[in-house]
């Protein structure tokens, strides 16, 4: 057998491989409790007063889609924050200007089965940025 078909046939299980594992993980998705959020960023020290808004959708279970330009790395720091809002970690602490244009974050929807509203008031962009990386990034 010439090495051509030889690989030619380790490269057809290593496809059917990958596709038996990319089926079991569709599958595994599934059974995980639904985890849907309506992000917002505000200008602002609140929602109701905020002078701009601007809002998007971000679904991590069953599977990961939404209006958020970076699903899949926002779905990842959540994850690893275990869903919760104050844990997220962020980009590494960096100096701030020290001026007050206050920015609201909010989150309302369902994480892994229960209901989640967060909200939280940063003196700056800049303060938000430092607590999460593509979470609020949008």
């Amino acid at each position: 057998m010439s090495l051509g078909i030889r690989m030619l046939g380790v490269g057809v299980g290593v496809a059917a491989t990958l596709v038996s594992v990319s089926s079991a993980q569709a599958q595994n998705t599934d059974d995980l409790p639904a985890s849907a959020l309506t992000l917002t960023v505000a200008q602002g020290d609140s929602l109701e007063s905020a002078s701009s808004q601007r809002s998007v959708v971000l679904v991590c279970a069953p599977t990961v889609l939404g209006t958020h330009p970076a699903t899949g790395s926002a779905c990842d720091e959540l994850n690893a924050a275990g869903g919760d809002f104050e844990k997220l970690h962020g980009r590494p602490m960096r100096m701030c200007p020290m001026i007050y244009d206050p920015v609201t974050v909010a989150a309302d929807g369902i994480w892994q089965g229960s209901p989640v509203s967060y909200r939280h008031t940063y003196p700056s962009m800049c303060a938000a940025e430092n607590r999460s990386t593509y979470v609020f990034e949008f």
